[in-house]
């Protein structure tokens, strides 16, 4: 479960990359098929993790843009 203390663990957590793994028993997807859209119910892991695409991460924990200096 993704909750507040879990995703603070993700933000302060130093050394290796922090990831949390959630389970979906029953997801509903959309599988392409040849002519139509098929609708199935189907198992899903999904996992979340910190991304800073458009920020840099310092050593103090905060961001800032990138180009920023």
């Amino acid at each position: 479960m993704v909750n507040f203390d879990v995703i603070r663990y993700m933000v302060l957590e130093t050394g290796a990359e922090p990831t949390v793994t959630v389970h979906t028993e029953k997801k509903i997807k959309r599988k392409k098929q040849e002519v139509s859209v098929a609708i199935v119910t189907e198992p899903e892991d999904k996992t979340y993790r910190n991304s800073y695409f458009k920020r840099r991460r310092l050593t103090d924990n905060s961001s800032v843009p990138f180009g920023y200096k």
